[in-house]
């Protein structure tokens, strides 16, 4: 049982034990450290009575704005919220704070044809050096022409294996995809043979159980850390590099995710698709639970596609609803 100091100590426990086997592991360990942090506010301030009243909360979320992105103050705010819908359930009077939400601003950084052009040149003149992984000139290059044609998540890039790969029919099998969910990503001819040759180049084909990009111990797989690392000295090194704002995400190999969502939607909008219908396939092909969690990889700036600045915000502004952290 974990150790809580306020005069909710016992609830909280209560209700972190119904949590734990009802959540993901994150989202319980969220509200562990969310409650923890109430708890000690509580505690602190000697509120001893078992009641939570409105200055009580407010108190405690003042603490986190200084401290906190805007959009890890909503996360919090909700996951406490949670738990007072469930000390009034079982009894007490507990005030409520308003369901917050917040509109994603988020606006990723789009690469140019002519700065993938710098990426991918770079990458493909990586050196060994005595402390890199072994193959790095060659898994970084492929890597990344895997998340530029696939938009796939960069966990799932690295955690696919031989045996994942369907090169007779031209597609991957996800497996460690977002909320352990599985799901098979097409893949286009010309990638699939520079699969094989890529393959064949470190000697993957013979185990099916071998990663595609093994990290130095060939059992494990190369880390996000690893490969964020190289793609960063690739950017620098092209002088693409743009120091990311505090509390953003900046440029990172996940923007290969959303250049291709961009480009696809795009794409199929040339090639006569009404965006209704060619919206939901995408989303289906990025993984998403529905069309909401696909709303955020159609942001771009007008400067970035001029010629869909006007298709995007209208479709966008039609279709997809406001940001809930609720959830």
């Amino acid at each position: 049982m974990m150790k809580f100091k306020s005069a909710f100590n016992q609830e909280i426990n209560d209700y972190l034990a119904l949590r734990e086997h009802t959540v993901s592991h994150g989202t319980y360990k969220c509200d562990c450290v969310t409650l923890h942090s109430f708890d000690d506010y509580l505690a602190a301030n000697g509120i001893c009575n078992k009641e939570i009243s409105s200055k009580d909360v407010y108190g405690w979320m003042q603490l986190l704005h200084p401290a906190y992105a805007r959009s890890t103050v909503v996360g919090k705010v909700s996951n406490l919220r949670k738990f007072l819908e469930y000390l009034r359930h079982v009894g007490f009077s507990v005030f409520l704070p308003d369901c917050p939400k917040l509109r994603d601003t988020y606006m990723p950084y789009i690469f140019s044809d002519d700065e993938l052009d710098k990426i991918f040149r770079a990458a493909d003149s990586i050196q060994m050096t005595k402390n890199s992984i072994p193959h790095i000139q060659l898994e970084i290059p492929m890597l990344l022409r895997l998340l530029y044609c696939c938009g796939l998540r960069v966990n799932e890039a690295l955690t696919i294996r031989i045996k994942d790969i369907h090169f007779e029919n031209d597609a991957i099998l996800i497996r460690n995809a977002k909320n352990k969910k599985q799901r098979i990503v097409p893949i286009g001819g010309e990638l699939t043979d520079m699969l094989k040759k890529y393959c064949l180049s470190i000697d993957l084909s013979g185990s099916p159980e071998n990663f595609l990009f093994p990290g130095r111990v060939p059992e494990k797989h190369m880390s996000e850390n690893t490969a964020m690392r190289r793609f960063k000295a690739i950017l620098k090194e092209t002088d693409i590099y743009i120091e990311p704002v505090p509390h953003t995400r900046g440029q990172c190999l996940h923007c290969f995710r959303h250049l291709f969502a961009i480009r696809s939607f795009a794409q199929a909008e040339r090639n006569g698709r009404l965006t209704d219908d060619s919206v939901p396939y995408l989303s289906l092909y990025l993984g998403h639970d529905d069309m909401n969690g696909t709303e955020k990889y159609l942001k771009f700036s007008s400067d970035m596609f001029p010629e869909y600045n006007d298709l995007f915000e209208s479709y966008a502004g039609d279709v997809f609803s406001e940001v809930s952290y609720e959830e």
